[in-house]
């Protein structure tokens, strides 16, 4: 009870508070390395990482104590999705384009409709997740205080093919509009003006 939690992120903290509202999550800045040694260091009892960014830098998960499901701790828009910009005149835009994983790409465009439609962006506790199995489309979504005081918890599904992109835009802004009915956007704008509590 009472423990030091460390996170960059409104969205982390308010999802922790949700099942420990005990916990004490204080802002944790500066790279991985400088992170994980506040940890070391005692400035925190415990810090939340990304696991991409563990994997990543090649470091190692000795010190990972727990992974988070999704149950627990949902992402936020386009996480762990990679993207590639180009010109469309460029003698290398059709082989790059082979690469696009469709299901990634569905996914990714549904979560943005969804935090468009709510006018909300990186830097407020928004937590979205679109998955596409067997040509159903699963979307999940959280918003709230970074406290944890105020949650709006919903879910979504819908059979949709994968190349119809607008469909699923559309299912995330439908999913937007029940959190709006809701008093999303005014949830959001008292999150905004709220730090690490």
């Amino acid at each position: 009870q009472g423990a030091k939690v460390g996170t960059t992120s409104l969205r982390r903290s308010m999802q922790i508070k949700k099942f420990r509202p005990d916990l004490d999550t204080l802002s944790l800045r500066g790279n991985v390395q400088t992170r994980l040694q506040k940890l070391r260091d005692g400035v925190f009892d415990a810090i939340i990482l990304a696991q991409a960014g563990i994997k990543r830098l090649g470091l190692s998960t000795n010190d990972v104590a727990y992974i988070a499901p999704l149950a627990f701790m949902i992402p936020a828009m386009g996480q762990g999705a990679l993207g590639i910009e180009m010109r469309s005149d460029s003698a290398y835009f059709d082989t790059i384009t082979r690469l696009t994983h469709a299901p990634t790409a569905l996914c990714v465009s549904v979560e943005r409709a969804f935090v468009r439609e709510l006018e909300g962006g990186c830097q407020v506790p928004i937590g979205v997740y679109a998955e596409y199995i067997d040509q159903n489309l699963y979307l999940k979504a959280i918003v709230g205080l970074p406290d944890g005081s105020e949650i709006i918890e919903e879910h979504l599904q819908g059979k949709i093919a994968l190349a119809d992109i607008r469909a699923g835009e559309n299912l995330g802004r439908t999913l937007a509009q029940r959190f709006i009915a809701k008093g999303a956007r005014e949830l959001l704008t008292r999150a905004q003006k709220m730090a690490f509590v």
